[in-house]
């Protein structure tokens, strides 16, 4: 019996899928045509995604945030901002599903990839909040800290973060954190 439902549920699906297909290649245009329609889409993803961090559904919002990264590659919008944002939600929630949920370490290693990639499309745009590239710089130095033990690359991302925006709390006490601890191994 659930052998059967499933059989036909799959036929369905199919069905469905080619169906779609059928009619995306007789409308004759292509995907990414509407490249307004396709930015709403992005931000729907993305905020979405955000809202899936949230509430702890790691899993589900890296499919949303890394099919709106991938939507804004395809499409060619010239988006360089929102390409950054969800580069940094992307590693944000990388990390807290290692953190939170034990996810594979390889989920830190991509994070990290993410962010940089992040910092670099942040730095060269002129209409980037400097909050939000100091929170990059920040996540990056605490990757290098927590996961890779690298000390002095996470007190560099610290620094930078905190010269970026002063007012960064959390990129204080990491750093203090960094210089404790160097004081106690002097010691």
């Amino acid at each position: 019996m659930e052998n059967n439902i499933y059989n036909i549920l799959r036929r369905h699906s199919l069905a469905v899928l080619f169906s779609a297909i059928i009619v995306i290649l007789w409308a004759g245009e292509p995907l990414c045509q509407n490249n307004g329609a396709q930015d709403l889409q992005v931000l729907r993803l993305f905020n979405v995604g955000k809202s899936l961090i949230q509430r702890i559904h790691y899993l589900e919002a890296f499919d949303l945030l890394e099919e709106a990264r991938d939507s804004l590659d395809v499409s060619g919008s010239d988006r360089p901002e929102l390409y950054a944002d969800i580069l940094y939600e992307l590693a944000q929630a990388k990390i807290k599903a290692r953190l939170y949920q034990n996810f594979p370490a390889y989920y830190v290693k991509t994070a990290l990839d993410d962010v940089q990639a992040s910092n670099r499309i942040r730095e060269r745009s002129d209409r980037t909040a400097p909050q939000k590239l100091a929170d990059g710089y920040y996540l990056e130095g605490f990757i290098h800290k927590k996961f890779f033990m690298r000390r002095e690359q996470a007190e560099k991302n610290f620094l930078k973060a905190l010269k970026i925006d002063p007012g960064s709390v959390a990129a204080k006490r990491e750093l203090s954190e960094l210089i404790a601890n160097d004081d106690k191994e002097i010691k």
